[in-house]
């Protein structure tokens, strides 16, 4: 019996699952509804991933691409809706096919949060990735949302772009790592809008500025683009019909990655790890990939 393992999912979990289980000579095919690479793929500058002290987001995940299909990978550009359990392992179920595998590794990450007003506005000043959007904002006023470290990452990448960039944190300080608080707020062309919250979006065609809400009370910030970046849930909309256990939303996982269900392996942030980080879904994809390998040869073998 063939070691067919599937992985949804084609961020840097993903991909570093699908190293591990084609070096132990599994089958591996990923599903990934558009580019491998994942949230990686699209940030700028990485300097916390070790050996690499400054690296380019495309470049750390097509590296890792280029390793996993000259190990073999098969891709399926296709979206999954739902997952079953069988009595011969899972049937990934697509938008246009079903396939069979022995074992599934989830890996789909998180999706962007939203601040629920951004109505018509998204494409027409309203972003979820500065990288991605960003350079159509050069030498314009922007505004980014949050106080985590993705929102001082846009707000970094933005402030060598934007003629001003003003960022609304809801709090009184950040949370965020001090290194780069301190960079940003050392920018000249940045203002920090503290205790503030983005309250309404105003423009006809597209975002022109954004009503907000501090202890001074409401008013006006004129803006070319607002780059909302405050936080993600994990990306579980496909999970019909597994009845998978969850701490706080994402997948509860063991040390070895394996969730409530049989067969069923976890990876990256959508699992219920306390740190989101690249090297720690890295480390994650290694356990999963390494895990789904030895739970389907056990399986082949009849044990």
């Amino acid at each position: 019996m063939e070691l067919k393992i599937a992985i949804v999912g084609g961020g840097v979990a993903g991909l570093s699952a699908a190293i591990y289980a084609l070096r132990a000579n599994a089958d591996v095919t990923i599903f990934e509804q558009y580019g491998l690479g994942g949230l990686t793929a699209s940030l700028d500058k990485i300097e916390n991933f070790p050996s690499y002290t400054n690296v380019e987001g495309w470049q750390l995940a097509d590296n890792m691409v280029n390793q996993a299909q000259a190990l073999g990978l098969k891709t399926v550009y296709e979206q999954v809706v739902d997952i079953r359990k069988t009595d011969k392992g899972f049937d990934i179920i697509t938008s246009e096919n079903t396939y069979n595998f022995l074992s599934v590794i989830i890996a789909t990450g998180t999706k962007h949060n939203k601040l629920g007003i951004e109505g018509d506005f998204i494409g027409r000043g309203v972003s979820y990735c500065a990288t991605c959007d960003g350079n159509f904002y050069r030498k314009r006023p922007v505004t980014v949302a949050g106080n985590g470290n993705s929102a001082v990452n846009e707000a970094l990448y933005l402030s060598n772009i934007a003629s001003e960039v003003h960022v609304i944190n809801p709090a009184d300080t950040f949370n965020a790592d001090e290194i780069l608080v301190n960079r940003l707020t050392s920018s000249e062309n940045v203002k920090v809008h503290y205790n503030c919250t983005v309250t309404a979006l105003n423009g006809e065609d597209k975002l022109q500025s954004i009503t907000v809400l501090d202890n001074d009370g409401k008013h006006e910030i004129p803006t070319d683009a607002l780059f909302v970046a405050v936080g993600a849930q994990p990306a579980l909309d496909f999970l019909r019909s597994l009845s998978v256990e969850k701490d706080k939303a994402y997948i509860k996982a063991d040390d070895h990655m394996q969730t409530s269900v049989e067969g069923l392996f976890v990876c990256g942030d959508v699992s219920n790890g306390p740190l989101k980080q690249i090297v720690t879904a890295c480390a994650d994809g290694a356990k999963a990939g390494h895990y789904a390998s030895a739970y389907c040869r056990k399986v082949s073998r009849g044990k």
